[in-house]
């Protein structure tokens, strides 16, 4: 049973005091905590402990107040990119099923691989249309009776596309990763860490720190020793991030002056009392030249 009491604003800052945490402006952690939870900004001092008890020395609030604005600015970023990856992948998705299969073969669980995974998912994209707000869904199914794919594509959950994509026949995987230059398996690991990251964008959740596990690296990565094992911190989602948008035009997402904007921003990451913020992030010495943005 939890039996930690409630604790007041003006405590919780006593409480990380006790801790080891320098706090020179009292009021100003205290109306920070107000509007951040506690749990939240203890979360972005963990780099700072030596455990979950004591900060180590020369901490300053101001320390954590300032990693865990500029992870803000990180997720702001990314998410931008994380869009454009979302939308290009929705519209190559229902171009080359309906090419393949028509307007409705998306319904049909004989064009996937596995019918029960595919009839469970249809079940969910059914529910979504259902409550979709959307004006030409009313109008479609009026007078259609039906939603084609293109419209599909625009009202369901990013997570149930790349649910029906890494379920789609084997032979048919390849018409849509042709597009971004991969395999139809890596594209696949590489579409789900996408989903999570967004996911995550869209929640507000801590970023700068993350591991994450299982998307898989390019040959041009491996080769150079970017990937540890099966391991990826966030500098490695940019990366992707950066290799997935490479055919998105930049009329639309101009990936090189995101490149550069996310490179300035990353270099407000200063050497701050006992934390490395590039090697927390994953950040090579050489980790800003063009020789590892493919």
């Amino acid at each position: 049973m939890y039996t930690k009491p409630h604790k007041t604003f003006e405590e919780q800052v006593d409480l990380l005091q006790t801790r080891g945490l320098v706090v020179n402006d009292k009021e100003l952690a205290r109306n920070v905590l107000a509007s951040v939870n506690y749990y939240r900004f203890t979360g972005y001092a963990i780099p700072f402990m030596e455990n979950r008890e004591r900060f180590k020395a020369e901490v300053r609030f101001e320390h954590i107040l300032q990693v865990m604005c500029l992870d803000e600015k990180l997720r702001d970023s990314l998410a931008v990119a994380l869009e454009w990856i979302e939308l290009d992948f929705r519209t190559t998705f229902a171009h080359e099923h309906s090419r393949i299969y028509g307007a409705l073969g998306y319904a049909n669980h004989r064009n996937f691989h596995d019918s029960q995974r595919h009839d469970k998912v249809l079940g969910k994209i059914s529910d979504e249309i259902d409550k979709s707000k959307e004006r030409c869904i009313p109008h479609l199914i009026q007078k259609y009776g039906d939603i084609p794919v293109w419209a599909m594509v625009e009202v369901v959950s990013f997570g149930n596309i790349v649910h029906m994509y890494r379920n789609m026949h084997i032979h048919d995987q390849p018409h849509i990763a042709k597009r971004y230059t991969v395999k139809s398996d890596i594209l696949g690991s590489y579409i789900q860490h996408i989903s999570v990251v967004r996911n995550m964008c869209a929640h507000h959740a801590r970023l700068w720190d993350k591991t994450f596990y299982g998307f898989r690296p390019l040959y041009d990565w491996r080769k150079v020793n970017l990937f540890v094992a099966d391991t990826q911190h966030l500098f490695h989602t940019f990366l992707l991030a950066y290799r997935l948008t490479q055919h998105i035009p930049a009329a639309c997402f101009d990936r090189i002056a995101w490149k550069n904007r996310l490179v300035t921003l990353l270099k407000e990451f200063q050497m701050l009392p006992n934390c490395n913020p590039f090697e927390i992030m994953g950040i090579p010495t050489n980790g800003f030249d063009n020789a590892w943005w493919v």
